[in-house]
């Protein structure tokens, strides 16, 4: 017997009073809350009807489902099941937040369903649960085979893209709070401490202990909603051509090149060496070498050593080939074994 089954074994309920005339137990319980600022934080939770939150598209906030569940422990194993799903919508410029709370194991299957039935025809967002939560989700519900459409659903993973815009990389929601939300939670339980705390409200029946669990819930919801906001600003201003972590981004990542030739010559800002290259590669793609090779010069002015090789070859191409060879004799001296090696290589044809 695993030592998960032997918890869940211990914290069952002895009542020696029970008799057969006792109602029948409730086994799952629902509600319904509506929310205008964190509860932690005190920022407002508004999203405006349509938000960035790639470089190339818009989204309808009220098409997007906000969502995170607490479970029994981690892994796949058979005990591991979620006992409490928490998932957020806007709804006339407020948050309605729903919470779906197991009071006994026996009413996964119900908190389950009721998440399928408001998941449907959503945008998912949650935080790391491409790794964790929806799979969990999904295993359990062909467990009782429940029919949804999970797999087929749009999923936003604010894990993902928050490492990959901000320099911070949060590995933890906590962390995301403190370090993009400036708050930080004060008498909260800690999500370590939760599965445990589930196992003992089972036993004791301690609605303390409950309550602590949703409040937990339900601030790690609101804060996907706060986190989506901040993310939206960041790719708004990368739309903008302004310097941020998601322009840096997202003008190598997810823009085509007209895209990203737009962003590039539209900054707000002076571009850097990396910019400078990369529309040298733009212009030479449209066959415009003579101004190709003035990005990659200037990239390499800036500080980008690896553009003269393409400066050179850009000169060759345009049957400059005197002026390539000085530039590349002139480079060979001054430039490490990389850069070198590639110049020999041009310059032994």
């Amino acid at each position: 017997m695993s030592s998960l089954e032997k918890r869940l074994n211990a914290y069952k309920k002895k009542d020696p009073n029970t008799s057969a005339a006792r109602k029948p137990e409730n086994h799952a319980e629902s509600r319904e809350l509506f929310f205008e600022t964190h509860p932690a934080s005190g920022r407002p939770l508004a999203l405006t009807e349509t938000i960035a939150l790639s470089f190339t598209e818009l989204t309808r906030s009220r098409e997007l489902l906000f969502f995170d569940l607490e479970s029994t422990g981690l892994g796949t194993a058979e005990q591991v099941y979620p006992f409490l799903i928490g998932c957020a919508q806007m709804h006339r410029g407020r948050v309605k937040l729903q919470t779906f709370y197991a009071t006994t194991p026996a009413g996964e299957k119900e908190i389950l369903g009721s998440f399928l039935q408001a998941a449907a025809d959503s945008i998912l967002v949650s935080f790391n649960g491409k790794s964790f939560d929806l799979p969990l989700i999904v295993r359990r519900a062909e467990k009782y085979n429940l029919q949804h459409k999970l797999k087929s659903l749009q999923h936003i993973d604010l894990y993902h893209l928050i490492r990959r815009i901000y320099p911070e990389k949060p590995a933890r929601l906590i962390d995301a709070e403190i370090r993009l939300l400036g708050f930080a939670r004060t008498g909260d339980i800690s999500g370590a401490e939760v599965a445990q705390a589930y196992f003992e409200s089972l036993r004791f029946d301690q609605t303390t202990v409950k309550e602590k669990i949703l409040e937990h819930n339900i601030c790690d919801v609101l804060s996907l909603v706060s986190l989506t906001e901040r993310i939206a600003e960041a790719f708004a201003a990368a739309r903008e051509g302004k310097s941020t972590w998601a322009y840096k981004i997202h003008r190598d990542k997810s823009a085509d090149r007209t895209q990203q030739k737009q962003l590039l010559t539209n900054n707000a800002h002076a571009p850097d060496a990396r910019d400078l290259y990369i529309l040298g590669q733009i212009f030479r793609s449209e066959k415009n070498l003579r101004r190709a090779i003035r990005y990659f010069l200037a990239s390499y002015r800036a500080g980008y050593t690896p553009a003269i090789v393409d400066a050179v070859r850009s000169l060759s191409r345009l049957k400059k080939k005197r002026a390539a060879a000085v530039v590349a004799r002139w480079a060979l001296a001054r430039e490490d074994d990389r850069v070198q090696r590639q110049l020999i290589r041009y310059l032994s044809k």
